[in-house]
């Protein structure tokens, strides 16, 4: 019979090693870096909590499996909750043919949060989640990609494929340059944003915070962020080079009104992946969006990407953007009906930064 155990510093090295064998198919032991990067997020977050901690299973003396958990702080109507974010959810299946994903999942839904959720779950965790009694957010389960630069965009996922593929994109780079030049200063402009009526501001961790304080959003369940851990979340982010440059903007009109912000990894000649955006009034999001849009293909990026925002899905598809479902969904499990019926309405401002998008272990070599 296998053991859940709570996850302590003497399991990361164990943790690390199963890590690159279960999601990177490597043999052999992780380096130091990785190590210490499970123990800080999962350790030393500032949300850490002996009541939710993350959890490793054993077999026979053997660590077979973790489930990382990070405690975060949400309001839903008003009234504070707790969060359990789950992040690399991992058994070695080589190894361990037993139930060691089920009981981890079921000792973590378990705990005292009144949500736990996960925004990077493959099919394999929705299976599991089903049979521990979780859902599919459906409605936040898909992402919206908006084209900047066609051909640098398809050049981009070529030199991604590997092989013949990449070394045709590699190629491609002066012809593909050219011909986004040509295409996207032809009429009607699709491609190239227009100059948008807002103006943005690059802000600092401190500014951002004041302008989400000030702003806030108008859903039933939203992230309650204080100064301290949304300095760490912050610098956290921004170590995350691998996913490109961090971007945060605060937005204002022309006379000068602060009226939204956005938080985004910027790559030139790739994506511009949006962690955030918010905007004061419903009306602002739109311009909001089409400075964000503007602001990206100034720095380079190829395309702009983010996470389903279903208040907005016909706003963003009025703006030439596409949808499609990335192969990992939002899983969700609470014991409060309403707070479920707000998610599956879509009631929910569930952004990147309040998942696990921003961290490194997925993007980073570890090598």
């Amino acid at each position: 019979m296998g053991e859940t155990r709570v996850f302590a510093e003497e399991h990361a090295p164990d943790v690390a090693d199963l890590y690159m064998r279960a999601m990177r198919g490597r043999s052999g032991p992780a380096g130091t870096a990785l190590q210490c990067y499970f123990r800080e997020i999962f350790l030393a977050n500032p949300w850490v909590s002996p009541e939710i901690p993350s959890l490793v299973y054993f077999d026979r003396g053997k660590l077979m499996g973790f489930l990382g958990v990070v405690p975060r702080s949400m309001d839903f109507r008003g009234r504070p909750i707790q969060a359990a974010i789950l992040s690399q959810f991992m058994v070695d299946r080589e190894r361990h043919k037993g139930l060691a994903a089920l009981d981890l999942l079921r000792r973590v839904i378990r705990g005292p949060q009144d949500l736990t959720f996960s925004d990077g779950a493959g099919e394999a965790s929705h299976i599991v989640w089903t049979a521990a009694g979780g859902q599919a957010a459906r409605l936040y389960s898909f992402n919206w990609v908006r084209i900047l630069r066609p051909l640098e965009t398809a050049r981009y996922f070529l030199e991604r494929k590997g092989g013949a593929a990449r070394w045709l994109g590699k190629a491609s780079f002066a012809a593909a340059a050219i011909g986004d030049l040509l295409l996207c200063n032809m009429p009607p402009r699709v491609f190239r944003p227009a100059q948008p009526a807002f103006l943005s501001r690059q802000a600092l961790a401190g500014e951002l915070f004041e302008c989400i304080q000030e702003i806030g959003w108008r859903d039933s369940l939203k992230p309650a962020y204080e100064p301290s851990s949304f300095g760490w979340l912050m610098s956290q982010a921004a170590a995350a080079r691998s996913h490109g440059d961090l971007r945060l903007a605060t937005v204002y009109t022309p006379e000068g009104v602060r009226c939204g912000w956005y938080v985004c990894y910027v790559r030139r000649g790739g994506p511009a992946a949006v962690m955030q955006i918010g905007s004061r009034r419903r009306d602002q999001f739109e311009a909001v969006l089409l400075t964000l849009f503007h602001d990206a293909w100034r720095e380079g990026a190829s395309f702009v990407k983010g996470q389903a925002i279903p208040q907005s899905l016909a706003l963003l598809t009025r703006h030439h953007c596409l949808f499609r479902y990335p192969g990992s969904g939002v899983l969700v499990q609470a014991r409060d009906p309403d707070l479920l019926y707000a998610i599956h309405s879509g009631d929910a401002a569930l952004s990147r930064l309040d998942g696990e998008s921003w961290m490194r272990f997925a993007t980073e070599d570890w090598t």
